[in-house]
């Protein structure tokens, strides 16, 4: 018998391999959860998507995401506005489109509820410099920072690192009495979050708009000199994701069984080249939901 006393939205950020995206929502599927899609501006032609259980939500106010720029954090306010406007939920979920659950809803909604409104994050290895370089300077040039023109890409880096060693070299320093802390960008926090984040976004918006990677750093930095920093849980089972160098590495049918007994309650990141791993882990949740 499912337990209806918690209600969770999901909010997915997508701008590509539409395949998985639309087994994710399959997986996501359940009475007690609402879906909220975030595509990518730059999309024009986005997939059609059916639910049975869920009420699912496409923004129609779409942002142009860009790596490392401020547009990360519109697209995932996009997102959090949407949802609390609609109604109110028991946690927001945060994920990209090629995210999936490793547990069954049932598996995932009592997880949550023994958290007691813990707002969960995961540790993402970081320096002082790195947040020093990405926090404290004007990161200019990050638009194109990742454009697919190559040459546009490179004369954006070049500029961005000419910017940077001026700074360096006439000791400009921003925002120095604020301390940082970095996560992922992949967090499930309850609605008094959501709400204290919305109250902040214009001083959020303002603050970051010349970080790099201000996406990972913004909820917790902020949660952190809050009201609510008692509620931060850090909790490395919500999120299995491994990195090849800089970039997350693709899982494949061969890393089925370290996933499922990795503990995780998610995943990332999957693709179409391989779905049958993708097939698999909803046979898996399916199962223990039954």
């Amino acid at each position: 018998m499912l337990d209806y006393s918690m209600k969770h939205a999901y909010l997915i950020m997508a701008h590509h391999e539409f395949e998985v995206l639309g087994k994710l929502v399959q997986a996501l599927d359940d009475e007690r959860n609402d879906i909220y899609i975030h595509f990518d501006k730059k999309v024009k032609n986005y997939p059609l998507l059916k639910t049975k259980y869920t009420n699912l939500y496409i923004l129609q106010k779409r942002t142009d995401i860009r790596w490392g720029h401020i547009s990360q954090i519109k697209a995932e306010y996009a997102l959090f506005e949407a949802a609390f406007m609609q109604d109110r939920y028991d946690y927001y979920h945060l994920l990209s489109g090629v995210h999936l659950p490793l547990k069954s809803q049932s598996y995932i909604h009592h997880f949550f509820e023994g958290l007691k409104d813990k707002e969960v994050l995961v540790h993402v290895p970081n320096s002082d410099y790195q947040t020093h370089l990405k926090m404290r300077r004007y990161n200019f040039f990050t638009k194109n920072f990742m454009h697919k023109v190559l040459f546009i890409r490179r004369i954006n880096q070049l500029l961005w690192r000419v910017c940077i060693r001026i700074q360096k070299e006439l000791h400009i320093c921003r925002n120095r009495n604020q301390s940082y802390t970095n996560a992922a960008n992949w967090v499930s926090i309850t609605g008094k979050c959501i709400g204290y984040l919305l109250q902040i976004k214009k001083d959020v918006l303002r603050k970051y708009r010349f970080t790099l990677c201000g996406d990972e750093f913004f909820i917790p930095s902020e949660l952190g000199k809050s009201y609510l920093k008692d509620r931060i849980y850090y909790d490395d089972k919500l999120l299995k994701c491994d990195f090849d160098g800089s970039n997350p590495r693709i899982y494949h049918l061969g890393d089925y069984d370290e996933l499922i007994s990795s503990g995780c309650l998610f995943a990332r990141k999957f693709s179409y080249t391989d779905m049958h791993i993708v097939d698999k882990i909803l046979i898996h949740i399916t199962a223990d939901q039954e």
